[in-house]
């Protein structure tokens, strides 16, 4: 049985943002990279299909942390991402690189050195440039949202390259009485 090299199309250098506001702030993973579930049987895989136009992809930055507790897990990130996906394009594939990085907090300025994730989505439901980003925004409201986290970063890309970067906070819902 032939085996063959995983290759994901991300770029895991640190990353930094500015909105327009003037606020930003930046991302550095610093951990050894690591595959989630089985991963002893990858077989050689011929491609079966391309594209002639670089297609559009999303990469979306969420810690596990609440401030500075540990308070989520990859499989909390994936139960989001496969439920919202289904429901967007009857389909949950993504992938996802689990990741330790240090994010500085726009409320008070402290770092938070915490485990999280990076979800890549290709857009392969072939959604039109508009539909892709909204369908990627309302993803990272979702896990900002149901995670608690003061905002998850969605990079839109296309052939790769970086088109757009987008800082997501959660959606408040008020509670009833």
């Amino acid at each position: 049985m032939a085996r063959s090299h995983i290759a994901v199309p991300a770029d895991t250098r640190r990353f930094s943002w500015r909105s327009p506001h003037g606020s930003g702030g930046s991302f550095e993973p610093n951990g050894r990279m690591t595959l989630e579930g089985r991963h002893d049987d990858f077989e050689e895989n011929p491609a079966g299909w391309t594209s002639r136009q670089p297609i559009y992809a999303a990469r979306i930055f969420v810690g596990f942390n609440v401030g500075p507790k540990p308070r989520w897990s990859m499989s909390d990130v994936v139960k989001i991402v496969k439920r919202i996906r289904k429901e967007q394009v009857g389909s949950p594939d993504a992938t996802f690189l689990y990741q330790r990085g240090l994010y500085t907090s726009r409320r008070d300025a402290s770092v938070v050195d915490e485990t999280g994730a990076q979800i890549i989505i290709l857009n392969l439901a072939g959604a039109g440039v508009r539909e892709f980003r909204a369908q990627m925004i309302a993803l990272a409201e979702e896990i900002a949202t149901k995670l608690r986290q003061e905002e998850v970063i969605v990079e839109i890309q296309r052939g790769g390259l970086s088109k757009e970067t987008i800082g997501v906070t959660p959606v408040y819902r008020p509670r009833r009485l």
